[in-house]
């Protein structure tokens, strides 16, 4: 079984570190300098010195216009987000922001020029801002979501989700009702940041009416784009009604549900297919009803007459029949190298790596859909044979989830190919399939002859 195959990756620099810190660093210097040249202002106004003072102060003005345009609006973007990630349950909108500027101005002309008619004016908007929030806040009430996930869902692929809200009120009807899926999303093989971690939201549908005692349904498209595991934690159900000057917000909980995003296969190469998995063309050791003689023994009471060995039976002076081997026996396995060596740069590998996990999942499909009988090997992490959706699905399931680990390939990979032909497994394995980030060149010989080899 000496083969190998090949597939090419681009390689993406990792950014540097002056790129992720340059702002930091910056914003750190001009505070510095600010606070520096302010003394030193202080200083020379105090000694009597005007020139010096002068030129602190415009030296002052520079590093505040300085510190306004590279400081504040990072700072600025920052708290908006955590305001957004915090979840407060009313948020304004921009028709809300000119809504409340136009009232600060009526209430300062109406206290300004003690007009009547502006005082009535500043009274009525009062009045609507109170009628949106009442409003708004019997529209959130008594509101139940649900929502039906796909039981297999592959990324990139859009999945259809079924969202029901069902309003429980007595008299009021629900309008204009967005509701938002919250949970983590946790990508396996990728450094674990923060950011990852805190609940996201997803929209997932909008009703624009729900009525009292009924409930409404809707089928939606949801699209997750990489593999990982997603942890629905809750719902957060939204309104701008009636005047949308403010989003009102209501959280609901939920039971934790674990949703598995499999890595989409894809049709595999054309070399792959001259792989010999065609019917008869691969011979067991096992007992079978194949053409391939595989022993003579003795007859036995329920044996077929028909494959009574005459001639042996003649000269054994005693009943043989001829036992054959099983064809047909169309057994894979594939092994994915899970090895990170210092060698390589750790970006490059992941997109290596998961152009690999990619791949697996891509042949693993083929193989049982080729009816033969697969096995997938995570590293030293031995799975099971096993044919059929279930198994296909079972094997998806552990690529999802699969990460990278440390080691020296050369070893980590000697391991596993030795664990996927042990004495007691070599009858049964016809074929391995090594899917491997590690260089051309370094895979031992004693592993091309083993397996077909690809690349990543």
């Amino acid at each position: 079984m000496k083969n190998h195959g090949e597939t090419g990756s681009s390689f993406i620099p990792h950014p540097s570190s002056f790129a992720l810190w340059w702002r930091p660093i910056l914003g750190t210097l001009l505070v510095l300098a600010g606070l520096t040249t302010a003394i030193f202002t202080l200083m020379a106004n105090r000694l009597g010195v005007r020139e010096l003072t002068s030129v602190g102060a415009i030296a002052s003005l520079i590093f505040v216009l300085l510190i306004t345009l590279f400081v504040v609006p990072p700072l600025t973007r920052s708290a908006f987000a955590e305001v957004a990630a915090a979840g407060f349950p009313v948020e304004v909108t921009t028709g809300g922001v000119i809504f409340i500027v136009t009232l600060v101005i009526v209430a300062f002309a109406a206290w300004n020029t003690a007009n009547n008619l502006l005082f009535m004016v500043f009274s009525i908007m009062l009045s609507t801002i109170f009628v949106s929030w009442m409003a708004a806040r019997a529209s959130l009430r008594d509101l139940n979501v649900s929502a039906r996930f796909p039981d297999h869902i592959f990324a990139g692929e859009a999945a259809e989700v079924i969202i029901t809200l069902r309003n429980s009120k007595r008299i009021l009807p629900s309008f204009s009702i967005l509701v938002e899926m919250r949970g983590t999303f946790d990508r396996p093989g990728f450094p674990k940041k923060k950011t990852w971690m805190r609940l996201k939201k997803t929209a997932l549908g909008y009703f624009t009416y729900v009525p009292h005692r009924a409930g409404a349904d809707q089928s939606i498209e949801q699209t997750f784009p990489k593999r990982g595991h997603v942890l629905v934690k809750g719902f957060e159900l939204s309104t701008r009604f009636p005047f949308g000057f403010f989003r009102h917000r209501r959280r609901l909980s939920a039971r934790d549900v674990d949703i598995v995003v499999y890595p989409k296969p894809e049709p595999i190469t054309d070399r792959l297919n001259l792989l010999p998995l065609q019917s008869g063309q691969t011979t067991s050791f096992r007992r079978g009803a194949g053409q391939d003689l595989l022993m003579l023994r003795d007859y036995h009471a329920r044996d077929d007459l028909r494959h009574i060995d005459w001639k042996a039976t003649a000269r054994s002076q005693r009943l043989t029949v001829r036992e054959f081997a099983a064809e047909d026996e169309r057994r894979i396995t594939v092994v994915l190298d899970r090895t990170l060596t210092e060698d390589i740069d750790e970006e490059n590998f992941r997109i290596r790596f998961e152009s690999g996990v990619n791949q697996a999942a891509s042949l693993v499909k083929h193989f049982i859909e080729e009816r033969a009988e697969v096995r997938l090997m995570l590293g030293t992490d031995v799975g099971r044979f096993g044919s059929g959706l279930e198994h296909l699905y079972a094997c998806l399931r552990r690529l999802a989830l699969v990460e990278p680990i440390r080691g020296r390939t050369n070893v980590d990979l000697q391991a596993a190919i030795e664990k996927a032909t042990l004495p007691e497994m070599r009858a049964e394995t016809n074929y391995l399939v090594v899917l491997t980030t590690a260089a051309r060149g370094s895979i031992p010989p004693n592993i091309w002859r083993r397996a077909f080899v690809i690349h990543l």
